[in-house]
């Protein structure tokens, strides 16, 4: 294995694991140098059905590596070509700036928090799947995110947008911009605030 795709998430049925398997079933059918490692778990029967979904699918190089902490994410994030989050109706989608902030592009699903920053220039968010829910939906589903992944090693992504995406994290989401930010927001409620009194 010398490429390596990457998910983190938790064994719920709505982080679509299921959908990342089957994706994985069609991609490292196309490069045998492409492996598939998952991050996270879940109540036993959820580990036992990925573990046994990934046995029936013929997936030899996908590895399940449990829960990991963050410099071990950090440092997986960085050898990885694509990170691959197709959650449903995500809250924010921080595990895709930990991503980006390693150089590494992201693929997920145009659903919920990550709408609002996943750009062109950054990765891509896969159309929805109305029937997820269903065993042909999610098969949908992982083919959608699979073209993507394909799309991403044949373009290389990590060289052509790995330097973006830690430029975009860095501008926007660091601990910096955050405080320039609040700071910025700061003055502008004090000039409003004197304009309010001299009203008075």
């Amino acid at each position: 294995m010398k490429r390596l795709v990457t998910f983190v998430g938790k064994f719920v049925d709505w982080k679509r694991l299921d959908a990342v398997l089957y994706a994985a079933q069609q991609y490292e059918a196309k490069f045998p140098d492409v492996g598939t490692a998952i991050v996270g778990t879940g109540p036993p029967d959820a580990v036992e059905k990925y573990h046994t979904m990934a046995k029936t699918l013929g997936l030899e190089r996908t590895v399940f590596l449990g829960p990991k902490g963050e410099q071990p994410l950090a440092k997986l994030f960085s050898m990885s070509e694509v990170g691959i989050f197709p959650s449903y109706n995500e809250s924010f989608g921080k595990i895709f700036l930990e991503c980006m902030a390693c150089g590494c592009p992201t693929i997920g699903a145009n659903s919920g928090g990550p709408k609002e920053f996943v750009k062109p220039e950054q990765g891509v968010l896969v159309e929805e799947e109305p029937e997820w829910r269903s065993e042909e939906g999610m098969q949908r589903l992982g083919g959608k995110v699979a073209a993507q992944v394909i799309k991403a090693l044949e373009e290389d992504w990590k060289k052509t947008k790995g330097a973006g995406c830690v430029g975009f994290v860095t501008k926007n989401f660091s601990t910096v911009a955050q405080v320039e930010g609040m700071l910025a927001n700061m003055k502008e409620w004090s000039r409003a605030r004197a304009f309010l009194l001299r009203q008075d």
